[in-house]
């Protein structure tokens, strides 16, 4: 551990190299001590506190620091991590050393969750991202008893998919207000497009010669800034039928007459900037006080599947990344039509 003397100011100093936290090559220099002995201790001092800080001494709140900086999280994903980790997990383990949580602690927590939350799925993400904590310490802290593997995981409950006729939803839909929200709507429903997905159409996305519209974002609801779709497979042509794409000319044609410099980047829905979604959202439940925007995309795929759809094809229609989560959730309405299916030997 070399120290060096300043015979300019006649004190010693040390300086040495180490790798931060998040693996980056830093330099520490220390002036002013008297004697070499002192900067020979100084020096000693501070390795042994980097040396800490990769092990399993370290506090959940600074193994939660480390992840949500180390991994390429979305900025989504983020805001809605932290906010659970504030809320749920800090106020219990914040300030604890990863090495001092023990199994009897996370039995009450997940009995908590579990109370706490009128949604098991809800807690279950709550829970889920403890672990994630656990294991990150595991791996980057030298955490060498994970308190949570004698734990049972919250189940995950197969959610109640709501959704609507297509004759209902055609009845209520006409009841919006404001500019264009009924169709923003009606496009949700014959498209099945996440509603973030629907507010970052640009007119560029939108082929009207060949019926089909391109997903390649989606829209962050809090900065209203499109960034990357869900998932991988989100990305892709979405088709839809010919009236939507007469809804669709007539919208483009009201919008080269109203805005000056229209161009192909306008939003579909907005213009120079794009609908605001609490907005939309609020006037929504106003018409469908009994369904929730996702319901849309639940009722476009049921009104596939009760026309008789290949769910195979339904799974490239929906985007959905694998088979399973088609099957997952849409599946017992292909239960639901097994004895319709028994009519092809009547013939």
């Amino acid at each position: 551990m070399p120290v060096y003397e300043d015979k300019e100011r006649k004190t010693w100093y040390f300086k040495t190299r180490y790798k931060d936290l998040y693996g980056r090559n830093k330099q520490k220099m220390q002036r002013g001590f008297k004697k070499r002995k002192d900067a020979i201790t100084a020096e000693a001092a501070f390795i042994i506190s980097i040396q800490n800080t990769f092990s399993d001494e370290v506090t959940i709140d600074e193994v939660f620091n480390h992840n949500i900086t180390f991994k390429s999280y979305k900025d989504k994903t983020v805001r809605r991590r932290t906010n659970e980790y504030r809320f749920h997990i800090q106020p219990r383990f914040g300030h604890i050393k990863v090495k001092d949580i023990n199994t009897q602690q996370v039995i009450e927590f997940k009995s908590y969750l579990e109370k706490h939350f009128d949604s098991l799925n809800s807690a279950r993400t709550v829970y889920s991202n403890f672990k994630i904590l656990i294991n990150h310490a595991v791996k980057f802290f030298n955490l060498k008893i994970d308190p949570t593997l004698k734990v049972g995981s919250i189940e995950r409950v197969k959610p109640n998919i709501n959704f609507i006729k297509r004759g209902e939803f055609e009845q209520t839909v006409v009841d919006f207000n404001m500019h264009h929200y009924a169709e923003f709507t009606r496009l949700l429903f014959y498209t099945g497009l996440r509603v973030g997905e629907a507010l970052a159409l640009t007119w560029k996305d939108v082929e009207l010669k060949n019926n089909q519209l391109y997903v390649s974002k989606t829209l962050d609801h809090k900065t209203r800034l499109p960034t990357a779709p869900k998932t991988k497979g989100s990305e892709g042509f979405v088709p839809f039928p010919s009236f939507i794409a007469e809804m669709l000319k007539q919208i483009k044609k009201e919008s080269e007459e109203k805005f000056y410099g229209f161009n192909e980047s306008f939003y579909v829905f907005g213009g120079m900037l794009p609908y605001h979604y609490a907005h939309y959202h609020k006037h929504f439940k106003k018409v469908f006080p009994n369904l929730r925007i996702h319901d849309l995309r639940h009722s476009y795929a049921s009104y596939l599947i009760n026309k008789g759809i290949d769910i195979y094809l339904v799974k490239e229609l929906m985007r959905h990344d694998d088979i399973k989560q088609t099957a997952n959730t849409y599946g017992h309405l292909y239960v639901e039509r097994k004895h319709e299916a028994m009519s092809v030997f009547e013939d």
